[in-house]
């Protein structure tokens, strides 16, 4: 996955190079996402599949978490979680046609966002997360002009689907005696981390938004791109769901804790893409890209509940981030087939352990990838690539809504496989 919760798996053949020429990639079908100006240089028909593995790993490490002082700043009973990262298969598939001489007309079907994890249940952070799944379906239906021999523009409309959900236990000794007091909540046995519920949010949304792109070759030996991906607000309707202890059924008199419709505001960002793609001779060719999302529209993520039940908000304050990439190719005299290898930089947008949350223990990515490309016939192409992402053990100092702070380290990785093949008739 790509820094936050943008996922950049979306060519096969662009992982080998670390996505370094996704702005000026003319190959293979992934222009529909990443620069709809470039499928003016399909001739015929371009069928794209791929497919992905993404495996990651992120355990935490506890360094003193403890319960709010308020109620005794105790540590925070349970294990560390495990690795909350689990397998992860990513689809994409992609269809550009030659319309005219001029006009080219795409198709992706697509996933640019989502993220999933899932703790065990009795784990210290438990009150800030269990599981956490976000996953998008996108369609992009494009068409692009070639408006001289050397220039292409092209646009596209995203329809987008969201569906989440959000799961974390809920502290009922904590929340008793900050509301009632310590005698009733002792004579009830509601003492902090004696008396755990869960509650669970579910929800989903359509969206629109659209992309641009320019195309621009200067010469025979040089390409030039830019795109630009709309954000797309997402009202995400569902319930909230509670499972409450008997003992603390008494916190529910007021119409609180109860399973209700809920609602919150999910914006996708908006992104910036452009690069370039030099041949350095008949064999070699460099690529280079810089990314720039605008993560800080994500101030918070609130949850507004259609019962007495106070909003949920957690504070995240996002920045907006750069990613850079560089990768070079190498083809082979008799052009069946071609190597690659890339490496980029990819920026968290979490400020601070302090906003770091357990859902989304992010950091800095540093790619080192490689790939090959293989021409099976003439008209048939496929691609392999493999990555692996270093990631900067990052610290997490994050604040639950009862109070209880979760302290520690994450250690994680990635590593990500992917098989596709491009099809042209």
């Amino acid at each position: 996955m790509g820094a936050g919760f943008a996922i950049m798996e979306q060519s096969v053949m662009e992982l080998g190079r670390a996505f370094s020429g996704a702005p000026t990639n003319t190959e293979d079908g992934s222009m529909v996402y990443f620069n709809p100006g470039a499928m003016s240089q399909v001739r015929g028909k371009l069928l794209t599949t791929a497919g992905y593995l993404v495996i990651p790993s992120a355990k935490f490490n506890d360094e003193s978490s403890q319960l709010n002082p308020l109620v005794g700043g105790f540590p925070l009973r349970g294990n560390e979680g495990g690795n909350a990262a689990n397998l992860i298969p990513i689809p994409n598939v992609y269809y550009v046609q030659q319309l005219t001489s001029k006009i080219s007309f795409g198709l992706g079907v697509n996933s640019p966002f989502g993220m999933e994890n899932h703790y065990r249940s009795d784990w210290k952070g438990r009150y800030q997360a269990v599981t956490s799944e976000l996953v998008t379906v996108n369609i992009n239906p494009s068409l692009a002009v070639k408006l001289t021999d050397k220039v292409s523009l092209g646009a596209g409309l995203n329809i987008q689907y969201l569906e989440a959900k959000l799961s974390n236990a809920v502290d009922f000794g904590t929340i008793c005696l900050q509301a009632i007091g310590p005698g009733a909540c002792i004579n009830r046995g509601l003492l902090p981390q004696s008396a755990d519920g869960l509650a669970t949010l579910k929800g989903d949304s359509v969206g629109l938004g659209f992309n641009l792109g320019l195309y621009f070759e200067p010469s025979q030996t040089t390409r030039l791109g830019v795109s630009y991906r709309s954000r797309i607000e997402h009202e995400v309707k569902g319930t909230a769901n509670y499972a409450v202890p008997d003992p603390a059924l008494v916190l529910t008199r007021g119409g609180q804790f109860v399973d209700a419709h809920a609602q919150t505001r999910v914006t996708m960002p908006d992104q910036v893409i452009l690069g370039f793609s030099q041949n350095l001779g008949t064999r070699w060719n460099l690529t280079g890209d810089a990314l720039w999302t605008n993560w800080s529209l994500i101030r918070e993520l609130r949850t507004d509940f259609v019962s007495p039940q106070a909003d949920t908000v957690q504070q995240l304050n996002w920045e907006d981030t750069w990613r850079l990439g560089l990768g070079l190719s190498f083809t082979p005299e008799a052009r069946k087939w071609t190597i690659r290898t890339g490496f980029a930089f990819d920026q968290t947008p979490v400020p601070s352990a302090d906003f770091r949350p357990a859902r989304i223990p992010d950091n800095d990515r540093y790619w080192l990838t490689a790939g090959f490309s293989y021409r099976v016939l003439s008209n048939v192409t496929l691609h392999g690539a493999y990555a692996h992402l270093f990631v900067p053990d990052p610290a997490i100092n994050s604040k639950s809504a009862t109070g209880d702070r979760l302290s520690g380290q994450y250690t994680g990785q990635v590593n990500i496989v992917g098989l596709q093949l491009d099809w042209r008739f």
